[in-house]
């Protein structure tokens, strides 16, 4: 009975294996063949994308399952080249910083990034960062009244120059020339534009904070009900602030909350016209969110958290006139977001 019962359990885990193995090769496929031709103008193939590389991972564990289990050699061999590819994929994308080096002649910016996620990040935390990581400007989204009332005046001695406008505020070491209130693609996220004097030469610096996708349950012929990814509001806020930043002839950095991954389509839009820090100069993925979730809609009563972010939507974005020299993702504050910091070195000046 025991030899009969194993022979069935091993029957059904050889056909979970197989199903697993065709399955998922002939999603990732279909996959790709729909991104090549639409891209995110596809709401499910934009909600894939957010969770790239992640997806990619099961890939690896084609080649076990066809050596053990299949055992056909054509998916050997495929399933082989799609492990190399994306090996070679992710070292290139994730794990080879090309950062430049500083020297005496060429000043640099510390820049710090933070989404403190409304009234959960607490001033003493962000004190502590602040002082930890001694930058030159700071980009703060999601801010109250507590932080510029309370937080804010703390830290003048440090930061003179301040701008503090709930949702978005800036603090910066170097003198602020002049600053606006945007709200890009007339839309009603708030975000800031500044100019400020460093080393002799104006800078433009826009603090970011664009409208995050969401789930949206649709019914579809009046009775069936499903979850729909509507991303539509973002769109039109990056391509503004790319043609914004098309028309700056100053130098420019642009840092903050863009709420798209570095696999989406509004990503390939704002690489055009600038240079993602981290993708220069850091190491790794680089998520930053969503830290600290309670899982309580998968188990009720729970206190499972998710600690271990699996998005990277927070940036630090540079023009042709700097040079990245290192960029990294900080510790957790309260916030569900990560702080992002990176230094960059002025190349070239611009009047």
């Amino acid at each position: 009975m025991k030899y009969i019962l194993a022979e069935i359990i091993k029957k059904r885990l050889k056909e979970s294996a197989i199903f697993f193995a065709y399955s998922y090769s002939g999603f990732i496929l279909g996959y790709f063949i729909l991104k090549l031709f639409f891209w995110d103008k596809l709401w499910i193939i934009a909600l894939i994308t957010t969770f790239i590389p992640l997806i990619l991972f099961p890939t690896f564990l084609l080649p076990i399952i066809c050596l053990s289990i299949i055992k056909k050699r054509w998916f050997s061999i495929i399933s082989a080249i799609a492990c190399i590819l994306l090996i070679s994929w992710l070292h290139i994308k994730y794990f080879s910083p090309q950062p430049i080096n500083l020297t005496i002649s060429q000043p640099s910016l510390k820049i710090l990034s933070h989404n403190l996620s409304w009234y959960k990040t607490q001033s003493p935390t962000l004190f502590k960062l602040i002082h930890k990581q001694q930058p030159d400007i700071i980009f703060l989204q999601e801010i109250v009244k507590k932080h510029t009332k309370r937080t804010f005046p703390s830290l003048k001695a440090d930061y003179p120059y301040q701008i503090g406008t709930p949702p978005v505020g800036i603090l910066s070491k170097y003198p602020i020339v002049s600053s606006e209130i945007l709200h890009l693609a007339g839309h009603r996220e708030t975000q800031q534009r500044a100019i400020i004097k460093f080393n002799e030469q104006e800078v433009v610096i826009y603090n970011m904070q664009a409208t995050g996708p969401w789930l949206k349950i649709s019914k579809k012929l009046g009775f069936i009900i499903i979850p729909v990814y509507k991303y539509d509001k973002r769109s039109p806020e990056i391509q503004d602030l790319v043609q914004r930043v098309e028309r700056e002839t100053l130098p420019v950095i642009v840092a903050g909350d863009f709420n798209m991954t570095d696999e989406t389509q509004d990503y390939d839009r704002v690489q055009k016209v600038m240079q993602d820090a981290f993708r220069k100069s850091g190491w790794g993925f680089g998520f930053t969110w969503p830290q600290g979730w309670e899982l309580k809609f998968l188990v009720k009563r729970s206190n499972w958290r998710l600690n271990y972010p699996v998005c990277r939507i927070d940036y630090i974005w540079y023009s042709k006139h700097w040079g990245a020299k290192s960029s990294s993702v900080l510790e957790a504050t309260e916030s569900d977001h990560l702080p992002v910091a990176a230094e960059l070195i002025l190349l070239t000046a611009a009047r």
